[in-house]
């Protein structure tokens, strides 16, 4: 999960002062998609097989998502967390399956935290090395 605010969007080099709400929150979920692409890719790496089949199943199966919620985090709908990723999403199951999934790899993956923000940190310096290239490019640097 990663909290994608302001501040990191001017990181990436977004002069946020310009944009609308509406261009912010588009930046947002296009980042966050990226974002969790990337750190899927990594955290995946460390899993066992075992862990991978779990994992999938918390993830995919909603019914495996909601019994998995209830046993390990039963007050997780009122959680501010929780709510944040649900405006993410268009429904409460994909904000879920996101939700479990996270929380699953925290448990799995000792060093998840530090990967998140490596992942997090590469990301938005790409993002910021990208759009000066294109400044220059332009003359506009």
């Amino acid at each position: 999960m990663f909290n994608i605010d302001d501040n990191v969007l001017a990181a990436a080099g977004y002069n946020v002062a310009m944009l609308s709400e509406e261009r912010k929150e588009q930046y947002r979920r296009e980042m966050s998609k990226d974002l969790n692409k990337r750190a899927s890719e990594q955290l995946l790496a460390r899993l066992s097989k075992e862990e991978s089949l779990e994992f999938e199943d918390v993830n995919s199966n909603p019914d495996r998502t909601r019994r998995w919620l209830a046993e390990f985090h039963g007050d997780y709908a009122s959680r501010q967390d929780y709510q944040a990723i649900r405006e993410l999403f268009e429904t409460d199951e994909d904000a879920m399956s996101f939700y479990a999934s996270a929380l699953w790899m925290r448990y799995a993956v000792p060093d998840y935290g530090k990967i998140m923000q490596e992942v997090m940190n590469e990301y938005v310096e790409e993002l910021a090395d990208m759009r000066r290239a294109v400044n220059e490019q332009l003359g506009i640097a």
